[in-house]
């Protein structure tokens, strides 16, 4: 069966991304059905859920993904505090209701607009970024000109559109009514503002959402259903060497056996901690061990690698006594 090629985006024939170094972002091995994911994805304007347990690559894929296309990242994690108005809309209150006490004390008798007092969200950034650098405001409206306050946001400013792929991470850590609450942005490609508009992207504004959860929650079936479906694992011992090949040339060309020991001990660990209810050793981990081998010179025989695996790939939280 001949190997799947991308119609939306491009990669080498074996599916290799080596990174993008300007903004640090990592060599990346897509499987198969990754590419067919993501693309598919782009040629529905769907969102793209992936699942899988953590260490898995899920958020490094979107970061690659911005990388290839040479589009801007945006990223928003998930947590149980999370708002629905945080990630569209928010009206600052506190500020609107200190100016309207000032504007009362010097009878002034006038507020800002009040587009003046929105907090654009991080949908907002991503659907139309020149409308929420002015809060919504028309050109001819005076207004300070406010930049995104997102964590793990790359701005790729050579780029001629502000075509954006859009990181939610961990949408199983909030509210059970939050995955519903996004489905008109993530469906419609819309949502309200507090005047009542409806904001929708900019003209010929691409945009490739990608969601991703750790499988601790189970998503709400409207919510599933809108969304392109891509499950990923961890890298089976063949994947992590190859990706230690890319990622860490240095450590692999040193010592390729050290590598795949290695490798093999993370194998090893899944099937323990399996048994245990423990959270397994991730990729990152994988490369932790890695590259403190090559920089400390521990080989996996010696006596000091039981202190390395310890504190790369157990972390115990208690103390053994």
């Amino acid at each position: 069966m001949s190997q799947y090629t991308p119609r939306r985006f491009h990669l080498p024939e074996d599916y290799c991304f080596l990174g993008e170094e300007k903004h640090d972002v990592k060599a990346y091995i897509f499987s198969e059905e990754a590419v067919v994911a993501v693309d598919v994805a782009l040629a529905t304007g769907r969102p793209l859920l992936v699942s899988g347990p953590p260490g898995c690559g899920k958020s490094r894929l979107a970061e690659t993904m911005a990388a290839v296309l040479q589009w801007n990242f945006l990223h928003q994690t998930i947590t149980s505090r999370t708002r629905f108005e945080q990630l569209t809309v928010e009206v600052d209150h506190l500020r609107r209701l200190n100016d309207a006490h000032c504007a009362a004390r010097s009878e002034i008798g006038q507020l800002e607009r009040d587009e003046q007092y929105y907090n654009p969200g991080i949908f907002w950034w991503a659907f139309n970024p020149q409308s929420a650098i002015r809060r919504g405001l028309p050109e001819d409206a005076a207004v300070p000109r406010v930049s995104v306050a997102s964590t793990g946001v790359i701005r790729r400013p050579n780029q001629e559109s502000q075509h954006s792929v859009l990181l939610i991470d961990e949408i199983d850590k909030a509210e059970p009514d939050l995955p519903n609450d996004l489905l008109e942005p993530l469906d419609r490609r819309t949502f309200a503002l507090p005047n009542g508009q409806m904001l929708s992207p900019a003209p010929k504004q691409a945009l490739l959402t990608i969601i991703t959860t750790n499988l601790e929650r189970e998503l709400p079936q409207a919510f599933r259903r809108r969304c392109v479906s891509l499950p990923l694992d961890h890298p089976e011992k063949e994947q992590l060497v190859a990706i230690a090949r890319v990622r860490d040339p240095k450590a692999f060309e040193a010592d390729a056996e050290l590598v795949r020991r290695i490798a093999s001990k993370i194998i090893e660990l899944r099937a323990e901690f399996k048994e245990t209810g423990q959270r397994p050793p991730g990729t990152s981990e994988f490369f932790d061990a890695v590259h403190t081998c090559d920089e400390l010179r521990i080989r996996i025989d010696s006596a000091e690698w039981q202190y390395v695996e310890q504190a790369t790939l157990r972390k115990p939280l208690v103390a053994s006594r």
